[in-house]
């Protein structure tokens, strides 16, 4: 079996953006939800179409036909709990644009393919949307393959299992290699009313 780090707990963007400066992570979680990228702003709006009077949509919901427009955009993460009580993130899709710049995960445990000083960041990025049961907005800079020169912009959404459970995260990204994550995590951070952090 493959051998697993204690990963933290974290369960709002708040806490996800404290911890990420204080690792100096490139990584900031945005829960206004105010997006750079059109495509993304139209999915949201297409989930939130679907929430009813508040609640989580099922996966089953979001059709293939609802969501042909963003296919090439898009991963569906599901975070299970292993026989020892450990939290397990599994890509359950990859679309194409995404593998394009982090390479075919589908069918594979993070902690099977990401290395593993990423995997303490990765893995609570996917959670964050969960405990919050809410869209988020996350930025990043593309460290964990090797694509330190593209800055990706994520609508994640929580999404509920055919059991019910809400434990399927579905993001969808846009890529942008033309601004520095510098220039972006500032104008991110002054929007959001965020201390200046130390920026790399």
């Amino acid at each position: 079996m493959h051998q697993r780090i204690s990963l933290p707990e974290v369960t709002s963007a708040d806490a996800f953006n404290e911890m990420a400066s204080r690792n100096d992570w490139p990584i900031l979680y945005d829960a206004s939800c105010q997006f750079g990228h059109a495509e993304l702003s139209k999915l949201l709006s297409l989930w939130r179409s679907m929430t009813g009077r508040g609640g989580i949509p099922r996966r089953r919901d979001m059709t293939a036909r609802l969501l042909r427009p963003y296919m090439r955009m898009l991963s569906l993460y599901e975070r299970v709990l292993a026989d020892d009580g450990a939290r397990r993130h599994r890509v359950r899709l990859m679309g194409s644009a995404v593998v394009q710049v982090l390479g075919e995960l589908t069918g594979h445990f993070l902690d099977e393919v990401v290395p593993e000083e990423f995997l303490p960041r990765w893995c609570p990025m996917i959670d964050v949307p969960l405990a919050a049961g809410a869209p988020m907005r996350l930025l990043i800079r593309q460290d964990t393959f090797n694509k330190s020169h593209i800055v990706g912009e994520y609508l994640c959404v929580p999404l509920r299992a055919d059991d019910g459970e809400a434990k399927l995260v579905l993001t969808a990204s846009c890529y942008d290699g033309t601004r520095t994550w510098a220039e972006v995590a500032t104008e991110a951070r002054r929007r959001l009313g965020l201390e200046p952090a130390g920026i790399v």
